[in-house]
């Protein structure tokens, strides 16, 4: 029995990942990062009830991820096992990105329990959406960790480009509607025609990626394949992995450092820097910079290999954050330039991406012969969760330890430069821990090649045996 022959990746396919990455980073950009803004100023909540509010929606929120891999990893659906998530992805977010910005008049909590239902409905999907596009990077790729960079580059890109514009515009967007409707409108317009622009997107992503993600009613039957292996075994493989353990301590760190700069920084543009337009104008700018090497990193990252490249990422970025915290946190030219310096040496190790969670997926495979790839890659997801549950605290305490004092929309007072060091500070430690967490790190490009290679190998085998087996004697 000949093995089957995979679909090759083709150019159209790496920037469907590109297409993806930007209608996401599109329909995200409202709430990633008004969201607190719009709670504090508009809502009039206080810190602590603000943290509270996001306490309850990411507890719900890290409950489903603790779910999510093993979901996308048993089911098959007819109309593609991967993609098919993404359909589901968009009119989610359209819905409950609604319902956060709505900011109705209702009496008592009303108002703030129909925020936190928006909020879960937002975040429903995401954690299934996760999991299922980054396997989608190994069905596209396949064995070659050169396309699996490639298409990790191509994320990057549609990120940064998705970023430049939404930087340049959506304030200006926002602050038109806020100025002809009352109650902060402007943010929820803005995120409807973003969200809409990310269905659309995701419509087309869907289509084209049909090729390679196909639904194959025999692969049950496989012996070690993701939809045969049963889930107890897939719990118990992976988390002997010791090198899953440390990806899931680096994970926390990284997103517990996201999102604590990044809903937050509308805070330092806004009142450490006085103008919240330049916000704008330095996303636009580093994300210029983050998209020029997006474009030239992959080669220097093949070249360094990819332990290397998100060691010097995160050891500049340690560097870096603890300079914005002590120097550039009051003063444009210097906290852009720094900004610059930081996106330059994250670059390499920023198209790196999943690739490292693919490396220690291959190597569990490779170990065991059986493949729980959509589940371990999955595990980023619920490591996101917690760490935004984690940066529901890091908030409050970055409010409380600036004295933040909110009396009414626009009438805000606090002490700048604390504001500065608090933020900056956590993510200078969480780039310090991440650090760390490479340097343990032992798989290397070579080794990674060879467990991705057996595996495929393995697979192919096994399907042609069993499609044998199925033949009339």
């Amino acid at each position: 029995m000949e093995e089957k022959k995979a679909q090759q990746m083709t150019n159209l396919a790496t920037w469907m990942f590109f297409l993806n990455y930007f209608t996401q980073f599109f329909g995200s950009a409202v709430a990633g990062s008004f969201m607190n803004l719009f709670m504090t100023n508009y809502m009039l909540l206080t810190p602590m009830v603000v943290a509270g509010v996001l306490t309850v929606g990411r507890a719900v929120d890290t409950g489903l991820s603790l779910i999510a891999g093993s979901v996308v990893q048993k089911m098959n659906f007819k109309t593609g096992p991967y993609r098919t998530w993404l359909l589901i992805h968009a009119p989610l977010l359209i819905i409950g990105n609604f319902m956060m910005f709505l900011n109705p008049d209702l009496p008592g909590n009303g108002k703030l329990w129909f925020f936190i239902a928006g909020y879960i409905i937002r975040t429903l999907p995401v954690n299934f959406v996760f999991a299922a596009q980054n396997t989608l990077v190994t069905v596209v790729a396949g064995a070659d960790s050169n396309n699996r960079i490639t298409l990790n580059a191509r994320n990057s890109q549609g990120m940064n480009a998705a970023t430049i514009i939404t930087s340049a515009v959506t304030i200006t967007f926002i602050n038109y509607f806020n100025s002809r409707f009352a109650d902060g409108r402007g943010y929820l317009i803005v995120s409807m025609i973003y969200l809409t622009l990310q269905f659309v997107g995701q419509v087309v992503v869907y289509i084209y990626l049909a090729p390679y993600d196909k639904y194959d009613p025999d692969l049950k039957r496989v012996q070690g394949s993701s939809k045969n292996v049963g889930m107890g075994l897939v719990y118990a493989d992976t988390f002997k992995n010791p090198y899953i353990w440390l990806l899931i301590f680096i994970a926390l760190f990284f997103n517990l450092s996201y999102f604590t700069i990044v809903p937050n920084a509308v805070y330092v543009f806004t009142y450490a820097m006085g103008n919240m337009n330049l916000m704008a104008l330095n996303n636009t700018i580093t994300s210029i910079v983050g998209l020029g090497i997006a474009f030239i990193a992959p080669p220097i990252a093949k070249k360094l290999g990819k332990r290397n490249s998100v060691l010097i990422g995160n050891l500049s970025g340690a560097i870096f954050n603890t300079c914005l915290a002590l120097f550039g946190g009051t003063r444009f030219p210097l906290f852009l330039a720094i900004s610059i310096c930081m996106r330059l040496f994250a670059g390499p190790g920023g198209v790196v991406g999943l690739n490292l969670w693919m490396d220690a997926a291959e190597y569990q495979m490779y170990k065991t012969g059986r493949d729980s790839r959509p589940f371990i890659l999955s595990l980023n997801s619920i490591c996101m969760r917690v760490a935004q549950l984690i940066a529901s605290f890091s908030t409050a305490w970055v409010l409380i330890f600036c004295e933040y004092v909110s009396y009414g929309p626009g009438d805000v007072r606090l002490n700048p430069q604390k504001l500065v060091w608090g933020i900056y500070g956590i993510a200078a430690v969480c780039s310090l821990c991440q650090f760390i967490g490479y340097v343990l790190f032992r798989i290397t490009d070579e080794q990674s090649a060879e467990y991705a290679e057996h595996n495929r190998k393995m697979l192919a085998e096994r399907a042609a045996e069993q499609a044998k087996e199925g033949e009339p004697a």
